[in-house]
């Protein structure tokens, strides 16, 4: 499976959420705080949790990028490129250990709220 790298002209080093509000979860989810790799919020909807590096970007799958390309696009990101050999990516939450997030406690920018 190919990987797109997509980039946020301005975010750099956090966890940026994007909501895809076509997919209702049928109870509330409570997301993992930061420092275990999540968010911290209670999730009606399909949240897609991007961990944005030094210089704003990140790879994920093409079949997820096609599915929130237009959120993508409305929250500022752009393409960059294909990467046809993307490293492992992780998918659901890692375990409860403090600091076992990505990139442990880091910033959350939700997507619509003052981005």
């Amino acid at each position: 499976m190919a990987g797109i790298r997509i980039q946020h002209p301005t975010q750099r080093n956090v966890r940026f959420t994007i909501t895809d509000p076509s997919v209702p979860y049928s109870t509330p989810r409570e997301c993992t705080p930061p420092e275990y790799g999540g968010c911290g919020r209670v999730h009606t909807h399909k949240t897609h949790h991007l961990n944005l590096d030094e210089m704003g970007a990140c790879i994920i799958g093409d079949v997820l990028y096609e599915k929130i390309k237009g959120y993508l696009v409305a929250f500022g990101f752009s393409e960059t490129n294909v990467v046809k050999k993307p490293p492992a990516m992780g998918i659901g939450l890692g375990p409860r250990i403090a600091g076992s997030g990505a990139w442990g406690n880091i910033p959350v920018i939700v997507a619509g709220e003052g981005d």
